[in-house]
């Protein structure tokens, strides 16, 4: 059940030199609800993520997160984003870790976990997004690109996050590889994870968005139902971008 708003985004811009990159995005997000952000590439998807988590830090703009304005904080952000998981494209996992003991370092590092209770929590969570036993010691090259996202999910979802940003999760993957990560992005959003997901996957997105925003140039041009903004949009840039998408992915 939706309940309270843990995520308002308003006003946000962002700018490199004169490229403006965001230009007044607003939106929020409630508890359990998974948004989608569909656009063309350079529209700002990724930027607004990594603001939202601030990895960039937006001009003008607020980002009240869990009832704080997080754009004002000059410390704790290592705790805020201990809170704000995030699951790049390219999986970002440190090669000389194994898979275990990246998803460890940050309850370790960052919660101060002891060894032995950041190691069990980390073991849950692999095995949570079915990355069994037989895996936990490999490391990143002697995993596929699948076994690699779902490992960098775990890492988020072992911090207990609050909600979890999803940066183009499955477009640095092989075809047959893509359906095991957006298995365990289903299921994590049928337990009332809180997520933000920047994908074209859209069968993924009819099955479990609240809600689709469409982004073209820095601002959100259209939202609503995902069957509305996929199959009927009223916007004629959403209608034509859809339109290919549709034929793309065949549906």
């Amino acid at each position: 059940m939706k309940s309270n708003e843990i995520l308002i985004v308003e006003d946000l811009w962002k700018s490199y030199g004169n490229h403006i990159v965001l230009k007044g995005i607003s939106f929020n997000v409630r508890e359990g609800e998974t948004k989608v952000i569909i656009g063309p590439s350079g529209s700002g998807k990724s930027t607004l993520l990594r603001c939202i988590n601030l990895l960039i830090k937006p001009d003008r703009g607020s980002i009240v997160f869990d009832g704080i304005d997080i754009t004002k904080l000059k410390s704790n952000i290592s705790e805020i984003r201990s809170r704000i998981g995030f699951v790049f494209q390219h999986f970002n996992l440190f090669n000389h870790l194994t898979a275990l003991d990246n998803v460890a370092l940050g309850l370790i590092k960052v919660k101060r976990k002891s060894r032995s209770e950041a190691y069990n929590i980390a073991k849950e969570a692999l095995l949570s997004v079915g990355i069994t036993e037989d895996l936990w010691h490999k490391y990143p090259s002697q995993l596929s690109g699948g076994q690699q996202q779902r490992v960098a999910i775990a890492r988020a979802i072992a911090m207990e996050p609050k909600i979890i940003l999803f940066d183009e999760p499955t477009s640095a993957l092989d075809p047959e590889l893509v359906s095991e990560v957006l298995n365990v992005m289903e299921n994590l959003s049928r337990k009332g994870m809180t997520m933000i997901v920047v994908t074209h996957e859209i069968g993924f997105a009819i099955k479990v968005a609240d809600e689709i925003m469409f982004m073209d140039n820095g601002v959100i041009i259209e939202r609503g139902d995902p069957r509305s903004i996929i199959f009927n949009p009223k916007n004629e840039r959403v209608k034509k971008f859809m339109e290919k998408l549709l034929y793309v992915y065949k549906i």
